[in-house]
């Protein structure tokens, strides 16, 4: 199923259960991803469970909503922001 569909079973989620509520959700997952990197970062014995769990949740909505916003148009900015990354980077060294 990875990733060849993924972008159909988005398509079909937004289509289920609309922009809003899913955006709602993707509030609820990254609460409960910043709990997970909290609890990991404190050596929490289930901490890199939980990061890889919520982590996955979070991955899951965010490819929701750039099936909603389109792909390219997130291209765009995605590579804007590698660009002025990579500046950084470099102006590091």
């Amino acid at each position: 199923m990875y990733p060849e569909n993924m972008n159909k079973i988005y398509r079909e989620a937004l289509a289920k259960f609309g922009v809003k509520p899913q955006l709602r959700m993707l509030q609820e997952e990254c609460a409960e991803l910043i709990v997970a990197v909290s609890h990991y970062c404190r050596s929490r014995e289930t901490g890199f469970a939980e990061l890889k769990e919520e982590l996955s949740d979070v991955y899951i909505m965010v490819g929701q909503i750039i099936e909603f916003v389109g792909q390219e148009k997130m291209k765009v900015e995605i590579n804007n922001k590698l660009q002025k990354k990579v500046r950084r980077i470099l102006d590091e060294n």
